[in-house]
């Protein structure tokens, strides 16, 4: 039997794996697409805010919520920088800032550094993610460069929409003529309000992309400063009677209601389970200028403390990350690039030199360990590494008083935290663990080996800084200051909804011109000599009022004065005695987006007068105190 049918074998093998073989062939899948990328930043939003974070209900955020219950919510994740345009460039590059020079944000467009903006020998996630075919857009702030070679659309993204400066009004496209909002490189009129036109031009970017793989980075400018929202979202929160906390939290949900029409967008055409989403904050909250909360985190923006670069952070990929994974390794924005090129199938070469890491096979399980053996700063004479659980860190009352400004990034005068212990970094154990405090300075040491000196000083030159072999100095933020004294925006004295006490010594007869001023003509101050006689011109909301003294100087040297009460009384002094009273309709609304200049006006000008109006005479021991 066996011999008489075997040689039907092969023949009954060929008749049964012909069709088979055809059939395969025809039921072969089209290629799949490669998977979408959607990496969204929050502005300012502090650690302790969002409701998936644990620490506060108080303002619902329930699209940003199911982001993280649908994928990963990273407790320790931390952005490379603890302000703005310096997280944003590591973001975009995959590396830390300080590696190209880019450690600290450069100042107003009209007044900022010459050589600011994301080196031009670094690559962007959108060039990298173009280069493998995908279409690419960016919607919202920029704070990379304000020269045409750095605009978002020669920095590989196909198009834009948003601002190229630190911050823009929400309401007014016009607010700012040194900064506008820009669709592609033109000028917008007319931006609604700035939270809802970023999500709705993000939702119009993936309807139209999506046949094709897409990057989208929606960069909100929500939550930072001003605090400005409309009614639509205002009426949610008539349970908060502070005015500041409760646009704030107008300001949040409408960023949640935003992420939401996204989420909603790519559920109704498919493309939920094919997209890689990211969402972070650029760094801690500046709670005292928004409300913005950091939880159980000791500091804010612009320190090193966890307060300042601790972030909400949080994946999600349907059906590829698992779902409702609270994850305590740290991670960093840096990772954001690798972990997306893995996803589309680009294999990061090692001249690319990226600090970062692909994040895929830690939430996935493949790995266990920490993605990172520790993580870097360094921010002025700020500095920091965690390692494990470890943290040297030095930071504003603890080791490095002047914050960002003066003096080199050492280890030494740092403080160590057990952050597993204490995640408020309360109990300073540098004396108690010399060991562990060799161990992370040396790291950190070695680390700092790769850098490069800054490439610009805080706030670009109108802060008064010069970068030289790594050195930096600048005014003091409280002052006293003298003529030629600048801060930049960061630095500048928290004014909004404060009284204010403006002092200056001045000489000079019959002098003219600003003595100091702060913001511009949408929110801000300026005390100036008109026609010898001092005067206060108070900026809120672009309504001017301006009080003048009934007499000019008397000849030689004088203090003057300018007092703003929470009445909005205003009252003029020249050697402590009143010369002018006047009334405002209240203290200034939101904090001035431009920094503070003695001497002159360095913006657009706040009073009646052509700026920059330079001070004829003699200024100097201009002290601002916001109480």
């Amino acid at each position: 039997m066996k011999n008489r049918f075997f040689p039907l074998l092969p023949l009954m093998a060929l008749l049964l794996a012909g069709p088979i073989s055809f059939a395969s062939e025809a039921a072969k899948p089209a290629e799949t697409k490669k998977p979408n990328i959607l990496v969204i930043v929050a502005d300012d939003l502090g650690y302790g805010e969002l409701s998936m974070q644990g620490f506060t209900s108080e303002i619902p955020t329930p699209n940003v919520d199911a982001l993280a219950k649908g994928g990963v919510r990273f407790t320790s994740g931390y952005v490379s920088g603890p302000y703005c345009s310096p997280t944003r460039a590591a973001l975009m590059t995959g590396r830390y800032q300080q590696r190209f020079g880019h450690e600290f944000n450069p100042g107003p467009a009209e007044a900022s550094s010459p050589n600011f903006g994301l080196s031009l020998q670094e690559k962007t996630i959108g060039d990298r993610l173009k280069s493998a075919g995908y279409a690419t857009g960016w919607f919202g702030k920029s704070h990379l460069g304000y020269l045409p070679q750095y605009h978002p659309l020669k920095r590989g993204f196909d198009e834009y929409f948003g601002f190229l400066g630190g911050a823009h009004d929400y309401l007014d496209a016009a607010a700012d003529s040194h900064n506008p909002i820009l669709q592609g490189t033109e000028p917008v009129n007319n931006i609604g309000y700035t939270t809802d036109a970023f999500g709705a031009q993000a939702v119009n970017f993936i309807e139209k992309h999506k046949d094709t793989p897409w990057l989208c980075y929606l960069a909100f400018n929500a939550v930072h400063a001003p605090l400005e929202s409309t009614e639509k979202y205002l009426s949610r929160f008539s349970n908060i009677d502070e005015r500041k906390r409760r646009t704030f939290a107008a300001m949040l949900s409408a960023m949640d209601d935003s992420i939401g029409n996204l989420m909603a967008k790519l559920r109704e055409t498919g493309q939920e389970e094919n997209t890689l989403i990211f969402f972070i904050s650029d760094n801690g909250g500046p709670t005292a200028q928004t409300t913005s909360g950091n939880g159980p985190l000791r500091g804010f923006k612009a320190q090193t403390w966890e307060g300042g670069i601790r972030v909400p952070w949080a994946m999600h990929w349907k059906g590829h990350i698992p779902a409702g994974q609270v994850d305590e390794r740290p991670v960093i924005q840096i990772d954001i690039l690798p972990t997306a090129l893995a996803a589309a199938g680009v294999a990061a070469q090692p001249e690319w030199k990226l600090d970062g890491v692909n994040l895929l096979p830690y939430v996935t399980g493949e790995k266990q360990e920490a993605p990172h053996e520790a993580l870097y700063w360094r921010f002025g004479q700020q500095i920091a590494i965690r390692k494990g659980d470890w943290k040297l860190v030095k930071a504003p009352g603890g080791g490095a008083e002047k914050g960002e400004r003066g003096g080199v990034a050492t280890t030494q005068g740092a403080q160590l935290y057990n952050l597993a212990n204490d995640i408020g970094e309360k109990t300073n154990l540098a004396q108690q663990e010399p060991a562990k405090f060799k161990e992370l300075a040396g790291a950190w040491d070695e680390w700092n080996k790769g850098n490069i000196a800054p490439k610009w000083a805080p706030g670009g030159p109108r802060a008064g800084v010069a970068a030289k072999k790594g050195q930096t100095a600048a005014p003091a933020a409280e002052g006293p200051w003298k003529t030629g004294d600048a801060l930049g925006s960061e630095a500048a004295p928290q004014v909004a909804g404060r009284p204010l006490t403006i002092s200056a010594r001045v000489e000079g007869d019959a002098a003219e011109g600003v003595i100091v001023a702060q913001g511009g003509p949408a929110n801000g101050y300026a005390f100036y000599l008109h026609e010898g006689k001092p005067a206060l011109a108070i900026r809120s909301k672009r309504q001017l009022t301006t009080v003048n003294a009934s007499q000019p100087l008397a000849p030689g040297a004088h203090t003057v004065t300018a007092q703003l009460a929470a009445d909005g009384k205003v009252t003029l002094s020249v050697d402590g005695q009143a010369v002018g009273e006047g009334a405002a309709p209240g203290l200034i609304s939101a904090q001035p987006r431009r920094g503070l200049d003695v001497g002159r006006d360095g913006s657009a000008g706040v009073g009646e007068y052509t700026a920059p109006n330079p001070f004829s005479g003699k200024v100097e021991n201009v002290t601002v105190h916001a109480q």
